[in-house]
């Protein structure tokens, strides 16, 4: 279950601030930068991006590292990774998870309020002002490029996380990092290391290949 928790946090993750514009000049608004980014993510009809993920929990003393590689088309996208891919095609998500031969077969809801990120990814792009209290918290200079850190707090008490942090180089506004902070002690941080907006797609890019996980157990739940 863990795998796919992790892939869970995979993809919003790396769908939630893949894609802000250059901001043209430094010294601009949080808010600022958040509009540029709901207004560009939705212009892009396709995102390509790889990444890399560690999971890290000091109270249990793990840690696992994650790399892999994202591209999405509205809210169908194919992540791969070296332990769990997952396919949507907006109808139905495939989760494929590698260290147990197993896919997972789903319909996806069609309720746009459903908190099943796998679900809808892109939600948080309409829904951030309304479920997060949100504020700058840092600046800092790191390689020659200032970065800023913009947290975010669930007003949801339930929420399984207790905190998103974005890291976005304040010049060009493009997304350095984001980490996740679970209740259970875990942290999750994604640094994206490529973005490629606007390649080409085809609808069988997000259609779970069959062929391609020959000795897996298809457990279907649709």
């Amino acid at each position: 279950m863990k795998r796919y928790i992790v892939g869970a946090v995979l993809v919003v993750g790396t769908l939630l601030f893949l894609s802000l514009p250059a901001a043209g000049q430094e010294g601009v608004s949080t808010d600022a930068l958040l509009q540029s980014f709901t207004e560009t993510i939705n212009s892009h009809e396709s995102i390509e991006m790889a990444f890399k993920l560690t999971f890290s929990n000091p109270v249990k003393g793990a840690m696992q590292n994650f790399e892999g590689t994202l591209l999405c088309s509205g809210r169908k996208y194919r992540l791969l990774t070296g332990d769990l891919d997952i396919y949507s095609d907006g109808r139905s998500k495939w989760l494929c998870n590698k260290t147990t031969n197993e896919v997972v077969a789903q319909y996806i809801s069609d309720d746009e309020e459903s908190v099943d990120i796998t679900d809808n990814p892109l939600r948080f792009i309409t829904a951030y002002r309304k479920d997060f209290k949100y504020s700058r918290k840092d600046t800092r200079t790191e390689n020659g490029k200032t970065l800023v850190d913009i947290e975010f707090t669930p007003n949801d008490k339930a929420a399984a996380y207790t905190a998103i942090r974005l890291t976005l180089d304040e010049k060009t506004a493009y997304p350095h990092a984001i980490e996740y902070s679970v209740k259970d002690g875990s942290n999750y941080t994604i640094l994206i290391t490529n973005i490629t907006p606007g390649v080409e797609v085809f609808d069988g890019y997000f259609a779970f290949p069959k062929h391609k996980y020959p000795n897996f157990e298809l457990i279907d739940l649709r």
